[in-house]
């Protein structure tokens, strides 16, 4: 039977001088002959840092790219000619960049410090300084609304969701402003989507695992005493025991199924139907909040050994004896005190800020073991001047809650547990109402195996057309599903540690990535054969499921939060010395 809605039948049927043809394009996107020849077609070399977001506009005929570098860069994807780039003015990475609607020169862009920018390129010099500093911590998701080229979204961990119209206020410097809050969670947000049918439909992903969607038509801006009752809600039940970051937020084509990628877990597919025979609620599952689980082991910042296509489980891995002793004496260590809220909280308290951690020699075997931390990993290009990366999750917040806004690390395991900064609120601030979660929980439709998404707290999952699904990984592939089948097509090796960004052209097979790479990639079918190799596929998705249960509970420490603690440790152990030394002699004088 031949098909109706195949590439070459389009192609053979195509009206003359059609320029719009639709049914052309969807055929071509739906196409698995044509997926499992993407190919590698341009390395766009122009970032100095981590490439944290990607945008096309709405023809596709321009590619914005932002990062660690500051810098707002925008590329003609056919000729790969560079158009703009332009070093903002942001304080600290940008995490989010996007083409205001129906234009090609507004872009808005917000940092880990949870400022958002609103600039013109036809306006540099008036434009330059709009920044909203309305968010009190950082703001990982924008969401514009399709045709509407004044207003847009914006979701931070300090648990707003914010709408902000560019025709009443162009720039906004006060913290925790309330005038442009749309929904105050009452707990952080890692991202949300908008439907692209129907734009009144807002998707918010918190940090307890639940996905709301609100009607935007029923909600008032900056009403403090609202309580927002979803239109639907879901999760993922099994989960239960525990709580997992939700990185990524995708609506389909027709806006009646929703993606949800999960960190440490799989991609899941969502129906927006509502299912009258679905008697569980939201509640239910919050009741029953999952207990933070201790932490079992650290890694060090900048340590991605555990990425990239040539990661390896560790008990695999080549690491020298000295050094896995090293690791594993220390981790001990550090992991008795983050799970003991006693010694924690002495470690802040007790630390002195004008100590000087190297003003006394620490122990040999300290020295020896902070030499060592040296050698794990050879710094790289991939850190930047602090030797960080924005994206890499970290334990800073857990140890201090007075950690700067710009420090973006999480909790431990992607913030899979709760252990997230406390939302600092001033007196004249109100206590969040929430929402009324009493509504019914939206069925699984399906769940996508293989990948990893642990590492970063940005890991895109995407639909290619109406018949694929992709997503970014912690082993450098860009992984391709059947929407139907949850069948693993295609692999693309597309980083050398992180996938983080996959962004399809809007209309051509063409495929836009990035991550921990200082570049970003195009794709396009260019082989002319399937290279697609299932065996290739059964040994990736077993190493990988290997190493994110090696990943769960693990935090990363900064080795600069490893000295402080091994000297305040050390201080102490000084400090007690002198105090058995002063009490011997204070013996030996009454005696005599």
């Amino acid at each position: 039977m031949i098909q109706t809605n195949g590439m070459f039948r389009n192609v053979f049927f195509q009206p003359y001088n059609d320029k719009n043809n639709l049914k052309l394009q969807n055929s071509v996107k739906n196409s698995k002959h044509l997926v499992q020849r993407l190919a590698l077609e341009k390395v766009l070399d122009q970032h100095n840092g981590c490439v944290n977001s990607l945008h096309w506009n709405e023809t596709g005929s321009l590619l914005l790219s932002a990062g660690d570098d500051k810098t707002i860069i925008i590329t003609n994807p056919y000729t790969y000619e560079l158009i703009v780039h332009y070093k903002t003015q942001h304080k600290t990475n940008i995490l989010c960049a996007k083409f205001l609607p129906t234009t090609d020169h507004r872009i808005i862009s917000s940092g880990g410090d949870g400022s958002i920018l609103s600039l013109d390129l036809k306006r540099l010099e008036r434009t330059e300084f709009n920044f909203f500093n309305c968010h009190d911590g950082p703001c990982y998701e924008l969401e514009v609304i399709p045709g509407e080229p004044n207003t847009f979204l914006s979701c931070s961990e300090d648990c707003t969701v914010r709408q902000f119209d560019l025709r009443s206020i162009d720039k906004c410097t006060k913290k925790n402003c309330i005038e442009n809050i749309l929904v105050d969670c009452g707990k952080a947000v890692s991202t949300i989507a908008i439907n692209p049918i129907q734009p009144y439909q807002l998707a918010i992903a918190t940090i307890d695992s639940v996905v709301r969607i609100v009607d935007r038509r029923k909600m008032i801006i900056h009403d403090p005493t609202q309580k927002i009752t979803p239109e639907y809600s879901f999760t993922v039940p099994q989960l239960n025991h525990r709580s997992y970051r939700i990185t990524s937020l995708s609506y389909s084509p027709d806006g009646r199924d929703m993606l949800a990628s999960y960190a440490n877990e799989e991609v899941y597919l969502f129906s927006l139907n509502k299912d009258p025979n679905t008697t569980a609620v939201a509640n239910d599952f919050l009741e029953n909040a999952p207990c933070p689980p201790p932490f079992r082991r650290i890694r060090l910042r900048g340590d991605w050994a555990d990425t990239g296509p040539s990661s390896r489980p560790s008990e695999s891995s080549m690491r020298s004896t000295m050094q896995s002793a090293v690791m594993t004496r220390m981790s001990d260590m550090l992991v008795h005190v983050f799970n003991t809220p006693s010694l924690r909280n002495g470690l802040m308290q007790n630390w002195r800020p004008n100590y000087s951690v190297f003003s006394s020699p620490l122990p040999d075997v300290i020295e020896r073991s902070l030499n060592n931390f040296n050698n794990i990993e050879p710094r790289t290009p991939l850190e930047n001047e602090q030797g960080e990366h924005s994206m890499e999750v970290g334990i800073e917040s857990v140890v201090n809650e007075n950690v700067s806004s710009n420090n973006i690390e999480q909790s431990a395991s992607n913030s899979n547990n709760q252990r997230a900064p406390k939302r600092i609120k001033s007196k004249s601030t109100f206590e969040s109402p929430g929402f009324d979660d009493n509504v019914p929980l939206l069925p699984l439709k399906g769940q996508y195996k293989g990948h990893r998404n642990a590492r970063t707290l940005i890991k895109e999952a995407v639909f290619w057309g109406n018949n694929f699904i992709m997503s970014g990984s912690d082993c450098g592939h860009v992984f391709v599903w059947d929407r139907y089948t949850c069948e693993i097509v295609m692999l693309l090796t597309a980083d050398a540690h992180v996938v983080n960004c996959v962004q399809p052209h809007p209309t051509r097979p063409i495929l836009a990535t990035s991550g921990i790479d200082h570049n970003v990639k195009l794709w396009s079918p260019l082989r002319g054969n399937n290279m697609f190799s299932q065996l290739q596929v059964d040994e990736l998705v077993k190493r990988n499921k290997i190493m994110i249960e090696e990943s769960k509970d693990t935090v990363t420490v900064s080795p600069s939060l490893i000295v402080r603690m091994l000297a305040y440790f050390n201080q102490l152990r000084r400090d007690a010395q002198i105090e058995v030394t002063i009490s011997s002699e204070e013996q030996h004088t009454d005696s005599s």
